[in-house]
């Protein structure tokens, strides 16, 4: 939660000045990508009223189309984009769920970052896409998605290499490739087609 609240946070405010490096020290990613937490974390009950699963399913459809809108329409997404984690982010935090809508939840939550941190990277927006792929990298740990994990590991990757911070670049995609269960998911294309991309 404190990630995700972070990279809202963030969305707000226009500071660039933040390198990768600075951003990923908090991640550790040995942490991230390490074993998934106990299930039963998940399961424990919140005050808050219980999270139906047509809504969380409507949540996710809606996702996977904003995600892929055309690039000339994207300018009209950004404001759902960050209403739909927002609320993602309240469910997690005050809602009531079984373990496997948990699951889903945080696996929910870590694509919506990513999809908000390529909006911020296009925008020149570095550090709120930092904070975003970090907050997902934090969900996708929860969920107990190691390759999601890697992938997001390739976009904070990818970003540093675009801002020529090389070495940093280098050190975050080989450790996504040393632990990714699936050797290409910290390069398979994510909510971005960064695969046409160069760093400048």
């Amino acid at each position: 939660m404190p990630a995700l609240r972070e990279a809202q946070r963030t969305a707000g405010e226009r500071r660039t000045f933040l390198t990768i490096s600075d951003t990923a020290r908090p991640v550790r990613p040995g942490h991230v990508l390490g074993q998934p937490p106990r299930r039963r974390a998940l399961a424990q009950a919140h005050d808050g009223k219980p999270i139906g699963e047509e809504l969380v399913a409507f949540l996710e459809d809606s996702t996977r189309h904003l995600a892929g809108v055309p690039t000339e329409q994207r300018q009209h997404t950004p404001a759902l984009l960050d209403a739909h984690l927002a609320t993602v982010t309240e469910f997690l935090e005050t809602g009531r769920y079984p373990p496997a809508l948990g699951l889903r939840l945080h696996t929910l939550a870590a694509s919506l970052s990513q999809t908000v941190a390529w909006h911020a990277f296009d925008l020149r927006r570095h550090t709120h896409a930092s904070q975003s792929w970090i907050a997902g990298l934090h969900n996708t740990h929860a969920a107990g998605d190691r390759d999601m994990g890697a992938g997001l590991l390739g976009d904070l990757a990818y970003q540093a290499a675009w801002r020529r911070h090389r070495t940093t670049a280098a050190s975050i995609l080989n450790y996504a490739l040393t632990r990714a269960q699936n050797p290409a998911a910290p390069l398979a294309p994510g909510t971005h087609p960064r695969q046409t991309r160069r760093p400048k």
